[in-house]
């Protein structure tokens, strides 16, 4: 998309033959006046003005303070027959970028204002940068073996080069920033900026401004004009996380930006093309919300284009290990320790847990053990109590319904002890412990039921 550069001059010929030298590289719009120019600049995107400052009832001075007032951002340069440094000065203190004199070099104009607009697009960047540096750098790698992870890394490559919407669901923990991420670098937009919105954690209040932006004045602390997120994301990509959470009025001005590809800042009437691609996530069944009337059913087809759904932890069991060794890897790294690896017991419990906050929960744990271990093997009494009574669950499941309930108590009772103590390597005082009985109670029961002691260690 070309950049728009406006001229204002009052001399006819000044502005055709600024058209015939420019329109080959921008679009050009020239007028005649300082108020057509504010008129044109409230009600269409502009990028650059090239500003005449010798016109009568509002000259260029005036009109380059009008700009001001409205967007302090815009890139004005002063073109004038008038050959005063002091002028040069008084625009420059004004917010000009350049200022030529006439008569002029193309090429020397040419120069300014592609200088100009560099500036203008590194402003954009920085103002992204700014808004990205209190996110924790996300890694784009994807870790898995199994056919789940498989099948949702396939369909990745098939969609990522496209611009269509991208829709990702999951259960809260399981990547879906990740899997945007890695839509976002296959993509022929990778070079471009990738915006994150998360909707759940921005007050509704707020979340117009900062989807939008706003202008100077449009309320009470809307001291300057702000630059909204999507404005931000434009050639590149916006990350839409935990969409559902979108008030039903945001809900239906985000679908005009899908339909229009266009936004209007907050207090501002200037319509603003925006070229984005736009990736949704929710952890909510939108389907069902759009049954209880909290979801509009047209925004979820207009962001159901290429849905991706990313399994929970729990449904793939087999990369659990290459997680492990992954962030284990990475939290050596972080904290400058040297754990070789976890044993057996942990292994199997990390393996058999079902994991309610998924990947991130997975995280958490091993960032806790590296911190905490002492060991080069992270042991089994490292392990917090609520994963190991998820065993209890496990027990249970597995159960005979048909057995009377001294027998269901006896059955569950020694696989339950027969478990912990693998658990706990064989140590009989630590599963008496986490049993909650003496030590004597467990010798007995081991004799009773004929259990063995087990012990093993394992390395990553």
């Amino acid at each position: 998309m070309n950049a728009t550069i406006l001229v204002v001059d009052d001399e006819p010929s000044v502005r055709e033959t600024l058209i015939m030298a420019l329109e080959d590289e921008y679009d050009v719009v020239a007028v005649r006046s300082g108020e057509e120019a504010l008129d044109h600049i409230s009600k269409s995107k502009v990028d650059l003005v090239l500003l005449d400052i010798l016109m009568p009832e509002m000259d260029g001075f005036e009109t380059l303070k009008a700009i001001r007032e409205r967007d302090d951002e815009l890139q004005v340069i002063m073109v004038t027959a008038v050959k005063e440094i002091q002028k040069a000065v008084e625009s420059i203190k004004l917010g000009a970028f350049d200022y030529i004199c006439k008569p002029y070099k193309l090429e020397e104009l040419k120069r300014s204002i592609s200088r100009a607009l560099k500036v203008e697009e590194l402003e954009k960047e920085n103002i992204y940068l700014r808004s990205e540096l209190d996110s924790r750098f996300q890694s784009t790698s994807i870790i898995g073996k199994s056919k789940a992870i498989r099948d949702t890394l396939a369909m990745i490559e098939r969609i990522a080069g496209m611009d269509s919407t991208v829709l990702i669901s999951g259960e809260t923990g399981t990547g879906k920033e990740l899997i945007a991420r890695y839509v976002w670098q296959r993509s022929a937009r990778s070079s471009r900026p990738f915006v994150v919105i998360n909707c759940a954690t921005i007050p509704s209040s707020l979340m117009e401004s900062e989807l939008f932006g706003h202008e100077k004045g449009a309320f009470t602390s809307a001291d300057k004009r702000k630059t909204g997120k999507l404005e931000m994301a434009d050639t590149g990509t916006v990350f839409l996380d935990e969409v559902s959470a979108l008030s039903l009025d945001m809900q239906t001005k985000f679908l005009r930006v899908l339909q229009e590809k266009t936004i209007e800042r907050v207090g501002g009437g200037r319509v603003i093309p925006i070229d984005a691609r736009f990736i949704a996530a929710t952890n909510t069944d939108l389907k069902k919300a759009i049954e209880e009337k909290t979801f509009r059913e047209d925004l979820f087809y207009r962001l159901h284009v290429v849905p991706i759904c990313i399994p929970p932890l729990r449904e793939r069991r087999e990369d659990i290990p290459l997680l492990i060794a992954h962030f284990l890897e990475r939290f050596n790294r972080d904290f400058r320790k040297n754990i070789k690896g976890v044993c057996d017991e942990v292994m199997e419990i990390c393996t058999s847990y079902r994991w309610p906050g998924n990947i991130r929960e997975l995280e958490n744990l091993m960032e806790r053990l590296v911190v905490l271990t002492t060991e080069e093997i992270i042991p089994m009494n490292m392990i917090p109590q609520n994963m190991l009574t998820n065993e209890i669950d496990a027990a249970i499941e597995t159960i005979p319904e048909e057995l009377s309930l001294k027998q269901a108590r006896q059955t569950f009772e020694k696989r339950y002890i027969e478990k912990l103590l693998k658990l706990t390597n064989g140590n009989v005082q630590q599963a008496a412990k986490l049993l909650g009985v003496h030590r004597a109670t467990v010798l007995n029961k081991i004799q009773e039921y004929g259990l063995n002691r087990h012990k093993s260690v394992s390395h990553i």
